[in-house]
C-alpha cells in the first residue's frame, strides 16, 4: 500500500539535487585536518590539480573514468577532487600512501574518516573513489589478518597516490628531491628512537607470533598476514632500505629485509634489480 506525501516543490540549480552549483564549484575542504606543518609539495598538487575542473584535459584518464565519449559531469569532477583534496592532505611523501606513520607501523585512514573533511555524502564519496582507481591515480588493496579463530578480519584500504600524477602537473623533479628528504627524516626518526629503518619498517608486516598450523609453516608466512600484505611490505621495505642506505650490497639488503616466500621467489620483480 502506497503512502500519500505532500508535494514539496524545489528548484535543481544542477547536480541531481546534490547542492552543487557548476558555475561555483565547492573544492575546499570543510574543516581542516590537522596543525601540522605540511610538506609545501602536496599543498601546491593540491591547488594545481583544482584545474581539471575547468579544463578535464588536465588528466585525461580521469574524465575518461566513466567508459563514455562524453565528457565528466561537473558534480562528478567536484567530488572527485575533493575526495583527492582529502587523500593528499594525508599523504606520507616517503611512501605516497594515505595514512598516518607511528612508531608501531603505518595506519591507513578509511574512506569514512577521509570523507568527514569533504562534506560528500558516502555513496558519492565511494563513487569519486573509485574514478580514481579507474584513472589510475590511486592503487588500492586491501589487506587482512588472520584472528584467532581462523577467520580473517579486513583492515583499513593502503591507498597510494600514483606518482605520475606530480609528474602531470610538472612536479616530477620536486618529488624526487622531497621524497629523498622525507626518507632521511624516517631513518632519523628511527635512529632517535634507539632502533634500525630495518626494525623500525618490519613493523609494518603487522607480525604476530610465528604460526603453529601446517599451512602457516609450509608458506613461511607470519601468523596473522596474508601473502599479499607481506610481499608488498617485504618490497616496500627493500626500497626504503636503497634509499636510506644506497651503497648496501644487494645480498646484504636482501638477508635484512628477511627471506622472500616461495611465491615472491617466482615473481616477475627481483629484488636484486634494486642494486
Amino acid at each position: 500500500m502506497s503512502v500519500a506525501r505532500a508535494y514539496t516543490p524545489r528548484e535543481n540549480s544542477g547536480g541531481n539535487f546534490c547542492g552543487h552549483q557548476p558555475d561555483a564549484p565547492r573544492l575546499e575542504l570543510v574543516k581542516p585536518t590537522t596543525d601540522k606543518i605540511r610538506p609545501k609539495i602536496l599543498a601546491e598538487l593540491q591547488g594545481r590539480v583544482r584545474q581539471y575542473y575547468r579544463a578535464p584535459r588536465y588528466i585525461p584518464s580521469l574524465n575518461a573514468a566513466n567508459g563514455s565519449k562524453r565528457q565528466q559531469r561537473s558534480e562528478r569532477r567536484e567530488a572527485c577532487l575533493l575526495l583527492l583534496n582529502a587523500i593528499l592532505e594525508f599523504t606520507d611523501l616517503a611512501s605516497l600512501r594515505c595514512g598516518v606513520p607511528t612508531s608501531a607501523g603505518f595506519i591507513s585512514l578509511t574512506l569514512d574518516y577521509l570523507v568527514q573533511y569533504t562534506g560528500l555524502n558516502m555513496r558519492r564519496a565511494e563513487r569519486a573513489m573509485a574514478d580514481l582507481k579507474r584513472a589510475n591515480l590511486l592503487t588500492v588493496s586491501q589487506p587482512r589478518q588472520l584472528q584467532e579463530d581462523g577467520s580473517w578480519r579486513g583492515l583499513a584500504a593502503v591507498k597510494a597516490v600514483n606518482a605520475l600524477l606530480f609528474t602531470a602537473f610538472g612536479l616530477h623533479e620536486r618529488l624526487r628531491h622531497e621524497r629523498d628528504r622525507a626518507t632521511k627524516r624516517l631513518a632519523k626518526k628511527a635512529a632517535k628512537a634507539g632502533d634500525s629503518l630495518t626494525g623500525w619498517s618490519r613493523n609494518k608486516l603487522v607480525i604476530g607470533k610465528p604460526s603453529t598450523s601446517r599451512r602457516g609453516a609450509e608458506s613461511g608466512l607470519p601468523r596473522g598476514i596474508d601473502l599479499q600484505t607481506y610481499e608488498q611490505a617485504r618490497a616496500e621495505l627493500l626500497i626504503a632500505l636503497k634509499q636510506t642506505y644506497p651503497n648496501m650490497p644487494p645480498g646484504e639488503r636482501n638477508a635484512e629485509a628477511g627471506e622472500p616466500t616461495e611465491f615472491g621467489k617466482n615473481r616477475t620483480l627481483r629484488f636484486s634489480d634494486l642494486s
